[in-house]
């Protein structure tokens, strides 16, 4: 007697994707990847354009003082690309666990505990992507005044990117609230990421300003 065909597993897109497929990938009438997956990218993104600034920055002629601010906002920044990647590929395999356990029967005496454990992964993801994406906010607040002038537009690259990334990760967040049962449960988590979004809003109007103005006073 043959035995029934085992499905395939999905093979999360992520760090060895090329930049076409992950976008075919995510046009597709697919659930993965999705807006999470986008998130985290765009939050890549963020760090990326952060550490070309600071990397055009480190040794440069009349940048010496500043040496000791700019070495560890690599580092930051270097840390926040690689996390947001993983959670990349973390939210992916969140998502398809949870609607895999929304598909098992409402007897199965182990799903409510499975689903409760599930969809915890699927607010945590996107709650540290929004963590990470506040963190390279901070950094630019470190460093606006003292990286390479010629640089200062790519950082309000990473800078908007930032605060994108910290927006749409509180959506993917919000998405899964009206699974949580528990008001309590709710509420805490209604409570973070409304701290979360204080935190990069504040973060980024005092640093959008900032950088255009040193724009324009670098300007010849």
């Amino acid at each position: 007697m043959s035995q029934p065909a085992t499905p395939n597993p999905v093979r999360p897109i992520g760090l060895n994707t090329p930049i076409s497929e992950f976008l075919t990938a995510a046009a597709a009438r697919q659930a993965t990847p999705g807006g999470g997956s986008v998130t985290a990218l765009v939050g890549a993104l963020a760090a990326s354009m952060g550490e070309m600034a600071v990397n055009y920055s480190i040794g440069k002629k009349g940048l010496e003082a500043y040496q000791n601010e700019l070495t560890p906002a690599l580092a930051d920044l270097s840390r926040a690309r690689h996390l947001l990647l993983t959670l990349m590929t973390e939210d992916q395999a969140a998502f398809e666990t949870l609607s895999a356990i929304r598909k098992l029967p409402e007897t199965d005496p182990s799903r409510a505990a499975r689903f409760n454990v599930a969809l915890l992964a699927c607010i945590r993801v996107p709650e540290a992507m929004a963590a990470t994406a506040i963190a390279i906010l901070e950094v630019v607040d470190r460093i606006t005044n003292f990286v390479n002038p010629f640089l200062l537009s790519d950082l309000a690259v990473c800078a908007d990117l930032a605060m994108a990334t910290a927006r749409c990760s509180v959506y993917n967040v919000r998405a899964n609230l009206p699974d949580v049962k528990d008001p309590d449960d709710r509420a805490s988590i209604e409570s973070t990421i409304r701290t979360l979004m204080t935190h990069a809003a504040n973060l980024i109007q005092r640093v959008a300003p900032r950088i255009w103005e040193r724009f324009e006073q670098s300007a010849p």
